[in-house]
């Protein structure tokens, strides 16, 4: 994972650089260490932007890491204070000397010396070690050499001064690749989709006036008479009438061929009427009493489109005039039977489930 979260990064680097995010890009560089940018970092030694030098150095190494890192902190607060010097700013160079150079004197008591005594010179390059220095600008390329130098030298930039190879773009690729992923994974993938937030998983919503089915959300509770099965009697016969549309042929076909194979392994004779499994929308059938029968004759009133009905026929039925009139449970047009037996104990049950 810490390997993927550092490519991550780079993945935002570009990015950056590719929308002229310098500031960001920069900062993110610093803050998370992971590449040191040695172009950005010359254009600030050179500008003598010393501040900004040592706060991007810092997010690579300290001065008291190695002997590398702290070479690299005296030679530019070094330049610092000779270019205060030549500047003839004596408070601005004793403060560089007290506040970042005296921190060296641990290392090298007598090199600190021989800076300090540069403050009594009119022209510090009196000093013998100094003579051959230049104007500011050669100068600074003359340390740029130096810093380089040490930080090629350095284990801890060994890794962080080549930035990775690859594509132009990769964030915004990996990113349509997973638009186009999501958008395979609609239900009803659009010709054209129309993309608006990244912030969400991208999701197609059905088309105006095509013919998609709306979901159906069954109730968890079927509606069931509360008696226990030995109520029902053994005379109670249940039958289905479903008004055949382009949406259910399949599942009348699908009806058809489940009808004949048992359900005794999928439905437990210990299941009481009515119990749900999980998320599946199962319906179970029973008898009514007179209250029920008058619900039923409501809803039948609303949603007419696909009906179960019960009755009580007599010994020898026969003929269309035998089918049963009496609405027990009605259903949403649209809806999907997928497979309908009766119980595998009680048979006077009839058990649908619904897509």
């Amino acid at each position: 994972m810490a390997s993927l979260t550092k490519e991550l990064v780079f993945l935002v680097l570009q990015f950056l650089d590719e929308e002229k995010l310098e500031d960001t890009m920069h900062k993110l560089e610093q803050e998370s260490g992971f590449f040191f940018n040695v172009k950005y970092f010359e254009e600030k030694v050179l500008a003598g932007e010393w501040d900004h030098v040592e706060k991007y150095l810092f997010g690579f190494t300290k001065v008291d890491d190695n002997r590398y890192s702290m070479m690299i902190f005296f030679e530019i607060r070094k330049q610092k204070y000779l270019e205060a010097l030549d500047r003839r700013d004596r408070v601005r160079a004793v403060e560089i000397l007290v506040n970042d150079l005296k921190v060296f004197q641990s290392f090298n008591e007598y090199l600190f010396k021989e800076i300090t005594n540069l403050l009594t010179l009119n022209n510090f390059r009196e000093n013998e070690q100094l003579s051959k220095y230049g104007d500011t600008t050669s100068a600074r390329n003359i340390l740029l050499v130096e810093l380089k130098r040490l930080i090629e030298a350095n284990p801890l930039f060994r890794d962080k001064l080549a930035f990775p190879p690859f594509k132009s773009s990769r964030l915004r690729t990996l990113i349509n690749q997973s638009l186009n992923w999501q958008h395979q994974m609609c239900k009803n993938p659009m010709t054209n989709p129309d993309i608006k937030s990244l912030l969400i998983n991208h999701s197609c919503s059905p088309a105006s006036g095509s013919n998609v089915p709306t979901p159906v959300n069954l109730p968890m509770t079927p509606v069931v008479n509360p008696s226990p099965y030995a109520s029902l009697g053994s005379h109670v016969a249940v039958s289905i009438h479903i008004i055949p549309t382009a949406s259910n042929v399949n599942a009348l076909a699908r009806w058809a061929v489940n009808a004949n194979a048992s359900t005794s392994s999928q439905l437990p004779s210990q299941s009481p009427v009515g119990a749900t499994s999980g998320p599946q929308n199962q319906v179970v059938l029973d008898g009514l009493n007179n209250d029920q029968e008058q619900l039923m004759k409501q809803l039948r009133a609303t949603q007419p489109a696909v009906e179960v009905t019960h009755h009580a026929p007599p010994e020898q039925a026969s003929g269309l005039d035998d089918l049963p009139r009496i609405v027990v449970y009605a259903l949403q047009l649209g809806s999907s039977i997928t497979s309908m037996d009766f119980h595998p104990v009680h048979h006077s049950l009839l058990l649908g489930r619904l897509k």
